[in-house]
């Protein structure tokens, strides 16, 4: 459902803090001219390292969803010349990470470290990469949590809601291969489809650089020479095309799990502005205050379900949806949706409730400059560190194609007027172009009213 930042230590995350500006970074070219990218901050304790690869899910198919986040996860289980269990205790002894993540758009593979174990870290960093083990050992491990990923996604409820949710959405879309495992790609995921996957990355031209904290960068690229620099480019043409929009119409689609008896899960699925669009930035906005008024009608004064929110998802290719946590009546939510919608269509949101239980509203102008600082701080607070740095760039360069453009979108939310909250909320969240899923318990598929 969401873009993936799983595997960075959270220690590492809320060590070090340091305000940020990408346009500061470095660039260099390695001896085959893939780009390096350094942001140096003298006064840090840490550094980060993140090996960008872009392409991400336009090399897969939906039959081999999740293959490169596995190929990349599974290099950090182990070397020809470090073994999983050696890494395991130095990154705990020395306070480094191996670690990767991956969007639609790409993938990092990345070192995070104090500074003064730099060089120890990045001869791991550099050996899993170039000498993985590719283990069977290692490999059952992580074919294991794999089936217990597959195994919620099929009985978990919620899980059942958001990956039919993409399934349908995306069918015969560009978008239709996940960056995670699925249950149909699951028994693809093999070692052997992973060692031969592990091939395809070394092209040059598919590989940057994005580096930050206490750095020396010009022995940083000397170091990247000896091995990373070596990396030729490949023959095959590179996967990049225009991603269409998704078409949302559709009837509803319920399905039914004995963990949703008598506390359903609900979603209406809607057009979303793609994350380089000027409308992006307002839309999660938009997102924050109609959660808040979602909670207030739909929860509080209706008592429709345990938890309403609303988002909008970050992609070349998004849809928005409403979502009901545990809705516990079938019949009137969707009555009471409409007239939680009203209340942002007419430029209002809810301040408080009066002592006869009747809203007491403000105009979205009085209150917005709280929202956008919210949206900043929930934006950032949690890459301020070194490696939230690093992370912030390998991700601004897999969506927009630089290191920079990812920090703009702050100046975009705070030229965002309350005009611009109703013009969004209007254009996506009441397009008639929607779509209803709900995941029930047995018995209750004919209950439900749309």
């Amino acid at each position: 459902m969401k873009k993936r930042f799983m595997l960075v230590l959270a220690f590492l995350s809320a060590c070090n803090f340091i305000s940020f500006a990408a346009e500061n970074a470095a660039t260099y070219l390695l001896e085959n001219k893939i780009p390096v990218y350094v942001k140096n901050i003298e006064d840090s304790e840490f550094a980060a390292v993140c090996l960008v690869f872009k392409g991400g899910t336009r090399y897969l198919t939906p039959q081999t969803s999740g293959l490169e986040e596995n190929c990349l996860t599974l290099l950090s289980m182990g070397s020809k010349n470090y073994s999983y269990d050696s890494l395991k205790t130095f990154c705990y002894e020395k306070c480094s990470s191996l670690s990767n993540f991956s969007v639609e758009e790409g993938s990092v593979f990345k070192m995070e470290c104090i500074s003064r174990y730099f060089d120890e870290t990045f001869l791991r960093f550099e050996d899993v990469f170039f000498n993985p083990l590719f283990s069977q050992k290692e490999y059952d491990l992580l074919r294991t949590s794999l089936s217990q990923t597959v195994q919620r996604m099929q009985n978990d409820p919620e899980s059942m809601i958001f990956y039919s949710m993409d399934t349908v959405l995306y069918q015969d879309h560009p978008f239709a291969a996940k960056v995670s495992v699925t249950p149909e790609s699951i028994e693809n995921i093999t070692l052997d489809a992973i060692k031969k996957y592990y091939a395809s990355l070394f092209d040059s031209r598919r590989i940057s650089f994005v580096a930050s904290g206490n750095i020396d960068a010009q022995k940083l690229v000397s170091m990247l020479n000896r091995s990373f620099g070596k990396i030729q480019a490949g023959k095959n043409s590179l996967r990049d095309f225009d991603v269409p929009p998704l078409n949302l119409k559709g009837e509803p689609v319920v399905l039914v799990s004995p963990g949703a008896s008598g506390a359903s899960f609900i979603a209406r699925v809607f057009p979303s502005p793609a994350v380089t669009d000027p409308d992006y930035v307002p839309s999660r906005i938009v997102a924050s205050i109609f959660s808040g008024i979602l909670h207030n009608v739909v929860r509080e004064k209706n008592g429709i379900c345990y938890t309403p929110f609303t988002t909008v998802m970050s992609s070349d290719a998004p849809y928005g949806f409403e979502y009901l946590y545990r809705a516990t009546n079938l019949t009137d939510f969707s009555r009471v949706m409409d007239e939680s919608r009203k209340i942002l269509e007419e430029g209002k949101t809810i301040s408080s409730v009066d002592s006869s239980g009747n809203y007491i509203y403000e105009p979205v102008s009085s209150r917005l400059e709280g929202y956008v600082n919210s949206y900043i701080t929930s934006k950032y607070k949690s890459q301020t560190s070194v490696g939230g740095i690093s992370t912030r760039m390998a991700a601004s360069l897999l969506q927009f194609g630089d290191v920079t453009t990812g920090d703009e979108l702050t100046a975009i939310a705070r030229k965002t007027t309350a005009d611009d909250i109703v013009r969004v909320f209007k254009k996506y969240w009441l397009s008639e172009e929607s779509r209803w899923f709900a995941v029930v318990g047995p018995g209750e598929e004919d209950k439900i009213q749309f």
